[in-house]
């Protein structure tokens, strides 16, 4: 059963947190959860460089800039 949250809490399994009237709802060991986790962010498998915010794969993040 889905329920409005009266109150702010994170979600133990996408560890976002949720607002007062998003829609949560408790599993069997009674934690909150949302009844839909927000969509996150694919993992990137290199890092962004931070000089020119692209990235650099065969440089280990490291711009030549």
């Amino acid at each position: 059963m889905a329920i409005q949250a009266r109150y702010s809490g994170v979600c133990p399994e996408c560890e976002e947190r949720w607002q007062p009237g998003d829609l949560i709802r408790a599993d069997e060991d009674r934690q909150w959860k949302h009844v839909v986790c927000p969509d996150t962010p694919p993992e990137r498998e290199h890092p962004v460089c931070q000089t020119c915010w692209l990235t650099h794969p065969e440089a280990e993040g490291v711009c030549d800039r």
